[in-house]
């Protein structure tokens, strides 16, 4: 058989190739469609779907269009002043991971109630709160690339107070090239591997090494450490025991900067399941984030509320009850993020405790409701607790923000997607 042949069809029916398409008409020529397409204006995806959201407005989270992620916004509210009021009480300088909201409303609004600047992930991320107005960043994450060196620099020139973390010198040679060129000047954090074993300097004494180089770098300027204990979680009988390591660690590695001249005014670390404990150690910056949102895999270290305090949810509908002990719900991996849960499952369904949301195609969520006495019909409205909201979010280009069950406004994710 010829390569690119049909099985069980005659050639009048074969793949066409070059030769055959430049024999049509022209407007089948190479070239042409994509011709034809660019002097279309097509709408994005993100347009259509901002419109859409916007049309919820005013509307019963009973009649929203879903599936669709929601944001209490009393609960939100109340997340963002419970953290704060913690830091403020033990003289923390929150400075709150965007990464979980990516939304310039939110970002703002930890600002004003006293943060003391936003943690950003990406390049693109910072650019996005700095035109939003934050007047502090820090980029934890290690920037590598001329394009990225130059976008970092050129916000800094614009005013921005600039912090970014590294755990070597590569990023921050040229980091500091570019800021040289553009007469501006930022601050570095040596990042610590303190148990996750991601990013991060290994030890105290190979992180002052690092320190050391960085401080013959121009327009940059050692001002402390950073770590993110993403290895602490779930155990609650074994967080304290955990905190107290990483702690142990940060404060010798102060110690050994401040013993060799070099500044440790700024120890940045935290995370949401420890940040409650941040007092009991020496980190001055907490840079918890999904605190603001929660989601299944976070909500139980919020004391005494638990999934009370889950802001995001995501609205779906029950399409199909075909198969016995099932429905299928119209929110998949594309909608939910296939992001796991160490008691398994995709998600939680909110007041229906003995369903469980066992799999997830791109488009479709297999609820178990074998256990349930009455299942969920079909169109019947159901509200599902993610198990990751940072991977949730970043699908959305906007949530629906609701109070008291009526939609208010449509919170936008400006830096959803800005993986560079």
């Amino acid at each position: 058989m010829r390569r690119g042949a049909a099985v069980g069809l005659d050639d009048s029916v074969l793949p066409l190739d070059r030769h055959h398409l430049l024999s049509l008409e022209p407007h089948y020529a190479p070239g042409a469609m994509t011709a034809s397409a660019r002097s279309v204006d097509i709408r994005t995806g993100a347009d259509r779907t901002l419109e859409l959201l916007e049309a919820q407005v005013g509307r019963s989270l009973d009649e929203v269009e879903t599936p669709v992620a929601v944001v209490d916004l009393d609960r939100l509210e109340a997340n963002l002043g419970r953290l704060q009021s913690y830091a403020d009480e033990h003289a923390i300088s929150l400075w709150p991971h965007t990464k979980t909201h990516k939304s310039p409303e939110i970002g703002m609004r930890q600002l004003a109630i006293g943060a003391g600047g936003l943690t950003v992930a990406k390049t693109g991320e910072a650019e996005v709160f700095h035109e939003a107005g934050a007047p502090r960043l820090l980029v934890h994450y290690p920037p590598l690339g001329v394009d990225k060196w130059d976008r970092l620099a050129r916000l800094a020139a614009e005013g921005l107070e600039l912090t970014v973390a590294v755990d070597g010198v590569a990023p921050a040679e040229g980091l500091s090239s570019a800021l040289q060129r553009a007469g501006a000047k930022a601050e570095l954090l040596v990042e610590l591997d303190v148990g996750l074993h991601r990013t991060g300097q290994v030890t105290p004494a190979s992180a002052l090494a690092v320190a050391q180089q960085l401080g013959r770098l121009p327009a940059v300027e050692v001002t402390g450490i950073s770590c993110y204990p993403g290895h602490v979680r779930e155990d609650p009988a074994s967080i304290v025991e955990a905190v107290a390591e990483v702690d142990a660690m940060l404060r010798e590695t102060r110690d050994a900067f401040l013993a060799a001249g070099i500044g440790c005014d700024r120890i940045s670390g935290g995370s949401t399941p420890t940040r409650y404990l941040t007092h009991t150690t020496c980190v001055n910056e907490l840079r918890a984030g999904t605190y603001a949102l929660l989601d299944r895999n976070d909500a139980l270290g919020e004391p005494d509320l638990g999934f009370d305090a889950c802001a995001l949810t995501v609205a779906v509908t029950v399409v199909s009850d075909a198969v016995p002990g099932q429905v299928v719900i119209d929110a998949g991996s594309k909608t939910l993020t296939s992001d796991g849960h160490h008691d398994g499952g995709n998600g939680l369904i909110v007041g229906v405790p003995d369903a469980r949301l066992r799999a997830l195609n791109e488009e479709h969520g297999y609820v178990d409701v074998s256990a349930l006495q009455e299942r969920p019909a079909v169109g019947d409205r159901l509200q599902v607790i993610p198990n990751h909201a940072c991977g949730c979010v970043n699908l959305h280009e906007g949530l629906l923000g609701v109070r008291n069950g009526t939609v208010e406004r449509v919170i936008r994710v400006a830096a959803r997607g800005l993986v560079r």
